[in-house]
């Protein structure tokens, strides 16, 4: 038995936008990386295809899997990227009709129904997959009934059936490291353009699910307890990818890396007592931490905290659930900067009530604060989140087909708005933010050796685009 994991291709379009390469080629696709391991683990032999950050076409692809006679696809495949796992299913599907192809990630998770209408998807993994992959290998190979799998949906008798959900991993320490060495190179991986201190740097999953209700966010999509691997895991698994791949950066993926203080702090006690000499960057919450937490982090190495502010306005963060107000905001952020910390928030345009005084809030606010980066999208109502099932009460959605999931496409459109304003708005917040003096000032900083210059020039185009070019009604 041979099989393949893939991240599957960008289109065409997507490949000339310069957000989405920025953002597709900016971490390895750990999810099916886990899934990797654990069939090495288990003697199986297994490859992953990361076609997206390969610049691939889904013919490419499909060439990539003819040269190599595999038995059976796996493709992963978030909201936004579901359209694109469809296009490489129907692409392998007529090459080998017979061919098993099985679709995981958090669509098939989230909305099992919808994507399992598409035939070109023989099974779906619903849920976290390390605990499934096996069994669903063995119904492949004869030795396991179907319905004896959870954690699965599949197709008998041209109907689709789908089985008990699997409870979720508990232990995140028994999951083994993530194959990063089956990708083709590390070096395909770049970074956001202005994220980067040393080269490489590579990503690492931080925490699953996530305790707070921010009605926008799909982090719990994987289930709503929050799990964290052990900090000696995390420690033994920085030490293995700095001894394979001469890692010098890591970033956590997860939004809420100081849930536990207890166990962030013995995090970074572990850091500096291996005295790894390695820098990193998280994402946390501004009710999570204080001052003694953040200078730690500072002093074991983290140099970028990333935070969701998400809006300007107290009534908007009141109302996605967010948990606090501007003041606490205000106060962590000037902590960071305080300490010495680069801050970079996340902001969104078109929340369900914003109107244009409460944009013009968010677009002040962020230009008040002493931050060193921003990331500005536009509302998305992702399945699975519950504004995803009343924002059409709030507004136009166009919440079919998926392909325009972007979060810089407006498909969702409040009340008295329209999709140009938020796209210009949008646009706004990113020229009127970095051109700032105080925000040019610290981006002249980092332009002290030739890597930086050389990733702040390739960020040009995608600063014209994210500033210069305006949006359209339709």
């Amino acid at each position: 038995m041979k099989v393949l994991f893939v991240n599957p291709s960008l289109d065409e379009r997507e490949y000339k936008n310069p957000v989405a390469q920025a953002l597709f080629a900016n971490a390895m696709p750990l999810g099916i990386c886990y899934l990797a391991a654990i069939l090495e683990q288990a003697g199986i032999s297994v490859q992953v295809l990361d076609a997206a950050a390969e610049q691939m076409s889904h013919d490419e692809a499909l060439q990539y899997i003819k040269d190599n006679n595999f038995d059976i696809i796996g493709i992963s495949a978030t909201t936004n990227a579901f359209f694109r796992a469809v296009t490489l299913a129907e692409t392998i599907k007529r090459y080998a009709p017979s061919m098993p192809v099985i679709l995981g990630g958090n669509h098939v998770t989230d909305l099992p129904a919808h994507a399992m209408t598409f035939d070109c998807f023989d099974y779906g993994v619903i849920g976290e997959a390390e605990g499934t992959i096996l069994e669903l290998l063995e119904v492949l190979d004869g030795k396991r009934k179907p319905g004896a799998c959870k954690g699965i949906a599949y197709r008998e008798d041209d109907h689709v059936i789908f089985n008990e959900y699997r409870p979720l991993i508990q232990d995140l320490d028994t999951i083994p490291f993530p194959a990063r060495h089956l990708l083709k190179s590390v070096d395909v991986y770049h970074s956001l353009l202005t994220d980067v201190k040393y080269m490489p740097k590579l990503s690492v999953l931080a925490n699953r699910g996530c305790p707070f209700k921010c009605i926008f966010c799909s982090s719990a999509s994987m289930g709503k307890k929050y799990r964290v691997p052990s900090p000696e895991y995390h420690i033994a698994e920085i030490e293995s990818m700095i001894e394979r791949f001469g890692v010098r950066e890591i970033f956590f993926v997860g939004s809420t890396f100081t849930v536990s203080r207890e166990r962030t702090e013995r995090f970074c006690d572990l850091l500096l007592e291996k005295n790894l000499n390695i820098a990193w960057t998280a994402s946390t919450r501004v009710d999570v931490v204080d001052r003694a937490l953040l200078k730690k982090m500072k002093d074991a190495g983290c140099w970028t905290v990333r935070l969701g502010i998400e809006s300007g306005n107290d009534e908007v963060i009141s109302f996605i659930r967010k948990g606090f107000t501007k003041e606490r905001v205000t106060e962590v952020v000037n902590m960071c900067h305080e300490i010495g910390l680069h801050t970079k928030a996340f902001f969104i345009i078109g929340h369900l009530i914003d109107t244009k005084e409460s944009i013009e809030d968010t677009i002040n606010y962020a230009l008040s604060l002493p931050l060193g980066d921003v990331t500005v999208q536009l509302n998305t109502p992702l399945p699975g989140t519950p504004q995803y099932e009343i924002a059409h009460l709030y507004g136009t959605f166009k919440d079919q087909g998926f392909s325009e999931f972007t979060f810089f496409e407006p498909v969702f459109v409040p009340k008295g708005l329209t999709t140009e304003y938020l796209v210009n708005k949008q646009k706004e917040l990113y020229r009127r933010f970095y051109m700032k003096k105080s925000t040019i000032m610290q981006h002249l900083k980092k332009l002290k050796s030739p890597h930086a210059r050389k990733n702040y020039l390739k960020g040009l185009g995608l600063f014209a685009y994210l500033t210069l070019t305006k949006g359209k009604d339709n």
